[in-house]
């Protein structure tokens, strides 16, 4: 057994090493992930305490760049994997999460394939939970990663970038045109200041409009964060929700705070769970591409008012 691993590890290293001279200076793959695992005890709308193991939003992927004639091509192809429950379907277990190609240059970049919407990417890294039960995505709408999106995102200008994003419905009796649902973004950086606003047309569904504003601001070892938003349904209702967070690092550990408060739920078009969510955390670094943390959870259920409530246990460990 010994020989054949050894013969099989020698094979690997000697094919390795014949196709890495392919690669030139200004081309590079990388193989990358996240597993982050939580040990969460839920008590789900006021009923019976329960201990469960999560795997939240775990991933891996492949990226690279290349040269293509004066320009650079560039690719992204990443799953989200369920690294806790086997007994899920296969659909459930692996999911495909942002997969891209695209060329950039001194024009600025464009891409194609399935990626997160300008306005969801605009907020930066205010969520301070986010892919744990305190993540944004359960209070606010606005956090989409749209099929068959084409991106087009300008050079920086004086701190200011733009994106702007169009997808095609791809539904002859509903939707026909090129830019069926379109998502903008305008951000602004200067030292240690983001701002940024956006506005999504038509991604959500026909007559959802959704502006999104935001600001995050480090000061020394204080990170601010606001966001503030609206969304318009076909009836002409507003609904809105309002995001607050603070982070204080301490060199390798930090104490995190979150608040959220919306009534985008009543819309009837957003994915929102709660009305209200409040987070609490701890992060230690335990090395450059390890963290344990701890957090807690609590979220007022939108239509029964009562309360969930987790409190977790966690590692991320990079690669």
């Amino acid at each position: 057994m010994k020989i054949k691993t050894f013969a099989l590890s020698s094979l690997a290293l000697a094919t390795m090493a014949a196709t890495a001279p392919a690669f030139a200076d200004d081309e590079w793959v990388d193989v990358y992930g996240k597993i982050m695992v939580t040990l969460d005890k839920v008590d789900n709308d006021g009923g019976d305490d329960q201990w469960e193991v999560n795997s939240n939003a775990s991933r891996f992927g492949i990226k690279g760049k290349g040269e293509a004639g004066s320009l650079e091509a560039f690719y992204q192809l990443e799953w989200e994997v369920d690294v806790s429950d086997s007994s899920k379907s296969s659909d459930d277990h692996i999911k495909s999460r942002n997969q891209i190609v695209g060329v950039r240059g001194g024009f600025g970049e464009v891409f194609v394939g399935r990626h997160d919407t300008p306005t969801k990417k605009l907020q930066k890294k205010i969520d301070l939970f986010g892919d744990l039960s305190g993540d944004i995505k359960y209070t606010f709408n606005g956090e989409e990663r749209a099929d068959n999106i084409v991106q087009y995102t300008t050079p920086k200008m004086g701190g200011f970038k733009a994106k702007l994003a169009f997808v095609p419905g791809e539904q002859t009796d509903v939707n026909d045109g090129l830019a069926d649902g379109t998502s903008l973004a305008l951000e602004y950086k200067t030292g240690d200041l983001n701002l940024g606003v956006s506005f999504d047309s038509d991604i959500e569904g026909t007559d959802v409009d959704t502006m999104r504003a935001m600001a995050q601001y480090k000061m020394g070892d204080w990170q601010f964060g606001l966001m503030l938003q609206d969304t318009e349904v076909a009836s002409g209702e507003s609904f809105d929700g309002t995001m607050a967070s603070v982070k204080y690092s301490m060199g390798d550990s930090a104490l995190k705070l979150q608040l959220i408060d919306s009534d985008i739920w009543q819309s009837g078009v957003a994915k929102a769970k709660y009305g209200s969510q409040t987070s609490i955390g701890y992060d230690r670094k335990l090395g450059k591409k390890t963290t344990f943390f701890t957090y807690y959870t609590m979220g007022e259920v939108a239509e029964s008012g009562l309360d969930d409530s987790i409190f977790g246990l966690g590692l991320v460990q990079k690669f």
